[in-house]
């Protein structure tokens, strides 16, 4: 099926699934079913751009734990 009917049809993903899926993944703790709903019906530009947001994040929380534990 092609991207546009998925959207004509409202079976593509909101955003806060893709989010959240995203989020799993990096927990590591996506399912199959989870990880197949994804490849059909998600958007390849939302997810890689919500992986980045949240690696920047976890990069900073890591540098902010660092250097408070450093100060301390």
């Amino acid at each position: 099926m092609a991207k546009n009917d998925l959207e004509k049809q409202g079976l593509e993903l909101p955003f806060w699934q893709m989010l959240l899926s995203t989020m799993l993944s990096f927990l590591g703790v996506s399912s199959e079913s989870r990880r197949r709903r994804d490849f059909e019906r998600g958007n390849p530009k939302v997810f890689i751009l919500s992986a980045v947001i949240l690696l920047v994040l976890f990069m900073l929380l890591l540098l902010s734990a660092v250097k408070w534990v450093l100060a301390a």
